[in-house]
């Protein structure tokens, strides 16, 4: 007998017959067999087909809006010099590229197969096994940093060696425990016109990343690849609070991060300032796989398909090819609340997924996804994961009955296994070992949560209505913008920099609010609730004092995470418009014209100057993809010693010495390194944490302690005696500006010089 589909189900199928996917893949006739070639392009039937017309034209646009961006002053590149660019860096790029994919892909796979292990249910769909999978991946190798870190083996034989064993471990189990709840099929669902102008605005990130042999962006360096390089390097992770980089100290660690990269480097056998660049490549498909997911349980299934022309929109597109920490935490927070809305579209509360058969229920297991990815984001970037948080518990207050069993055991583990974050930003140096223990007991508090919390348990008398909740939710973010604007002065407070820099997703966001309400009430909510925690963030930062560095830094760092999270929220609101927009068959041609017009005013630069704000704004197709091919052409590091590598070979010849230091076994991973030089900034003097992943400290004639070099080790010549004294191993003197007679005081201190060169001298401890 046929299993009668579940009312979430009936919803999806619903969604799916959207414009224009149910009509498209109409049985054909005979006659229309010889038109197959032109169908695939464009589609079958007249609707499909006008609005593959829209997305064509809107290709013919984007060319002519990278032709207005290239002739730019500001913004200008030249096609042949771009083309030149990106061939020229290939050889360092392209196997990078590959080798960094796959080794993601293992990653993710190894991820997966764990949580089947533990009892996950198989994977519904492939963006579930990816987005799990990926979740518990960071999780997995914050655990293998943590306890081989803690003992120097988190070398490249050892996390192969885990790898192999959890792919061998399935082989042997895959029968019964499969990944895949269904078989996997793969097929085109829209015509390929749809797709051109989508595959050429993401291109962009790939373009940046294969002409980029080092992280495009200057905070990226040193606290994101200095920590990675060090356990690389070194396969060493002592304490928690282990930074290289003298600029940030453990307050922008991030152990997510450094976990998940140190990784992927150390797997695929590449410097972390090239793989930390290779990354862009399965981050844009990690982005746009979580993207998709979430706008398509939001909204429906074409919001799925136009949340990609919206996101590219948003500045957290324009930043994938830098990598950083508040990137890559968006889909470990795309899939939570992806997850929390697919358990909305069911009509009645389901229980923590099930080891059992199908269709016998349990509550005796958490949803280890789910808890993965709430911890694996605030570990990955804190405020990003804070955010994601606060958002989950909104919707759990708004459905306790519906949301309870599957999210309380998620949060509470989620909660446990960030720990060793805050462990790390609050500066406590405890023994790495101590964040694997953690991670340990919040897989116990999952699994003990989940034994106790059983629906019928819960005292609720009743659900709240959806109108009430969106009621609530609307009334929380006009609080939170009433907050912010009382201790922020306008343009700089939240609803004024959406309004001024995210005009377009913020119109076509409301169009959808207003056009899609009843159809997708649920989905808004949880959007709402997504807008009123990064507002609520935002607000409460305005309420700190001013008087010490760290509240200096929350009044910094806040609303500048926030800025990247905000405008994705409206770009899955706006995806959500468009889809409700195309929904008014009534209309007939009025929706494809609409979606024209939204094609023009989001690809084409207007005559003028080109967008003001780099930073934040709106960024349309044309200004992204142009921007992508001047970074192609020039190199992002103009103005440094070299556009593509940042070093010059002098510098490299300084970096290759510490190297060979460090292959004699003479420099180790606590081994102390004094940099002496006229400057600290990473443009001026040789980024020895960076290139080396040793423990670097900085005198300079500028030093500097503030809420963006919060590391405690930019010192003054005024404490160069002390540090002398103090038991460094090495010291690198970069003499040019300095005092003639610092070799002699470096001398005199214990040490002995052991290489130089016109640009710098190295020390060793006598």
């Amino acid at each position: 007998m046929p299993e009668r589909p579940s009312p979430a189900r009936l919803w999806e199928d619903a969604a799916v017959r959207d414009l224009p996917e149910v009509d498209d893949n109409a049985p054909r006739t005979h006659s229309a067999h010889h038109t197959q070639p032109l169908e695939r392009l464009i589609g079958r039937n007249t609707e499909v087909q006008s609005v593959s017309i829209a997305m064509l034209f809107g290709a013919v646009v984007l060319t002519m809006g990278l032709g207005q961006v290239s002739g730019s002053l500001q913004w200008g590149f030249t096609w042949g010099g771009a083309l030149d660019g990106e061939l020229s860096q290939l050889a360092y790029t392209a196997a990078p590229a590959v080798l960094v994919a796959l080794a993601t892909a293992a990653n993710v796979l190894a991820g997966a197969i764990v949580l089947r292990f533990m009892g996950t249910p198989a994977f519904r769909s492939l963006s579930d096994l990816v987005l799990a999978g990926f979740a518990a991946a960071v999780v997995l190798d914050v655990a293998a940093l943590f306890l081989l870190g803690s003992f120097g083996l988190f070398g490249w034989p050892e996390l192969l060696a885990l790898h192999l064993a959890a792919v061998a471990a399935y082989s042997i189990t895959r029968e019964s425990r499969p990944l895949m709840a269904t078989r996997l099929r793969l097929r085109a669902r829209r015509p390929a016109a749809w797709w051109l102008l989508v595959v050429a605005i993401w291109a962009g990130p790939l373009i940046i990343q294969l002409a980029s042999p080092a992280a495009p962006f200057i905070d990226v360096l040193p606290n994101h690849v200095a920590p990675v390089e060090h356990a690389r390097v070194f396969g060493s992770f002592a304490t928690l609070t282990t930074s290289p980089s003298p600029i940030y100290g453990p307050s922008r660690l991030m152990l997510g991060y450094v976990g998940l990269l140190g990784d992927l480097t150390t797997i695929a056998n590449l410097q972390a300032i090239l793989a930390v660049a290779a990354f862009a490549f399965p981050l844009s498909i990690l982005m746009a796989i979580s993207m998709r997911q979430l706008a398509s349980r939001l909204f429906g299934a074409s919001a799925g398909f136009w949340v990609l022309l919206t996101f590219p929109l948003t500045f957290t597109f324009m930043r994938l090819a830098d990598t950083r920490g508040t990137v890559v935490a968006f889909p470990l927070a795309a899939y939570v609340l992806a997850t929390i809305a697919q358990e909305l579209r069911s009509a009645a509360p389901i229980a923590a997924p099930a080891a059992g058969p199908p269709g016998r229920e349990s509550h005796s297991r958490p949803d280890l996804p789910l808890a993965a990815a709430l911890g694996a984001t605030i570990l990955v970037h804190p405020l990003v994961g804070i955010v994601t948080t606060a958002a989950a518990v909104g919707m759990l207050l708004l459905e306790p009955r519906r949301l309870g069993p599957r999210l309380i055991p998620a949060l509470a583990g989620g909660a446990v296994v960030a720990v060793p974050q805050a462990l790390t930003m609050l500066g406590v140096d405890a023994p790495a070992w101590t964040g694997f223990g953690c991670i340990l007991a919040a897989a116990a508090v999952a699994f003990g949560l989940a034994r106790i919390i059983d629906a019928r348990r819960l005292a609720i008398p009743f659900a709240a209505p959806r109108v009430l909740q969106l009621s609530v939710v609307a009334v929380a973010i006009v609080v939170c913008l009433g907050i912010a604007r009382q201790h922020i002065t306008p343009p700089d407070d939240p609803w004024s920099e959406m309004y001024n820099f995210f005009p377009r997703l913020l119109l076509v966001a409301t169009i959808g609010l207003v056009l899609g309400l009843k159809r997708a009430g649920r989905g808004w909510t949880v959007l709402g609730c997504g807008v009123a925690s990064g507002l609520g963030a935002w607000a409460a930062s305005s309420l700190v004092g001013y008087e010490t560095l760290t509240q200096q830094a929350i009044h910094y760092e806040v609303p500048k995470t926030i800025e990247y999270w905000l405008p994705v929220m409206l770009a899955l609101g706006a995806a959500g418009g468009i889809a409700a927009v195309l929904r008014l068959h009534s209309l007939r041609l009025v929706p494809v014209l609409v979606l024209g017009a939204f094609l023009v005013d989001a690809i084409y630069t207007y005559p003028g100057p080109l967008i003001s704000n780099i930073q934040i704004g709106e960024h349309r197709g044309s200004e992204s993809l142009g921007l992508a091919l001047r970074e192609a052409q020039l190199g992002y590091w103009t103005g440094y010693p070299d556009a593509r590598f940042i070093v010059d070979p002098a510098e490299q010849d300084v970096i290759d010495e510490l190297r060979g230091e460090v292959s004699a076994g003479r420099l180790g991973p606590s081994t102390r390194v004094l940099h002496v030089a006229a400057d600290f900034q990473q443009w001026d003097t040789v980024p020895i944490g960076v290139f080396v992943g040793a423990l670097e400290t900085s005198i300079s004639l500028q030093p500097e302690l503030s809420i963006h070099t919060e590391g405690g080790r930019l010192l003054g010549f005024d404490r160069l005696s002390a540090e002398l004294a103090s038991g460094y191993g090495y010291v690198v003197l970069e003499a040019a500006g300095l005092d003639p007679g610092l070799p002699a005081t470096i001398t005199s201190a214990g040490y002995h010089q052991i290489w130089s060169s016109a640009r710098a001298t190295v020390y060793a401890r006598n």
